[in-house]
């Protein structure tokens, strides 16, 4: 159902998905949300662009992964979801909802973002 092409990004791991006919089940995003929360890379980025609409088991995986990612202080970020499915992820509780930005480039500044917070260090003063 789904193809998955992967780009590793500086603070961030990249899957974009686009439609596949000769699978018919999620195996090849699992296996790539799997190999993505392996890594030291504090985002997963998931780019939903070139899709149209998404199965519930995808959902599913999906809120499994940002429920795993956030217990390790970590974010999944999905971009371009389509508006049919957007309801599955925004009336959650913080721990299981991805965050949900409308481009590719709002989810690479928002990764930015965050590891710009997390390289600022307290410096108390000379006095």
């Amino acid at each position: 159902m789904l193809d998955v092409h992967r780009e590793v990004l500086p603070n961030g791991f990249l899957l974009i998905l686009s439609p596949d006919t000769s699978s018919s089940d999620d195996v090849k995003l699992t296996r790539a949300l799997h190999r993505a929360s392996r890594s030291d890379k504090p985002a997963i980025l998931v780019d939903f662009s070139l899709v149209n609409t998404i199965s519930e088991e995808t959902t599913e995986l999906l809120l499994a992964y940002a429920f795993l990612l956030h217990a390790q202080d970590r974010r999944l970020i999905l971009c371009h979801v389509p508006q049919p499915v957007q309801h599955h992820f925004i009336y959650l509780d913080a721990a299981s909802q991805p965050l949900l930005v409308p481009s590719l480039l709002d989810a690479i500044q928002e990764i930015d973002f965050e590891a710009g917070r997390s390289h600022i260090y307290y410096e108390p003063s000379p006095n």
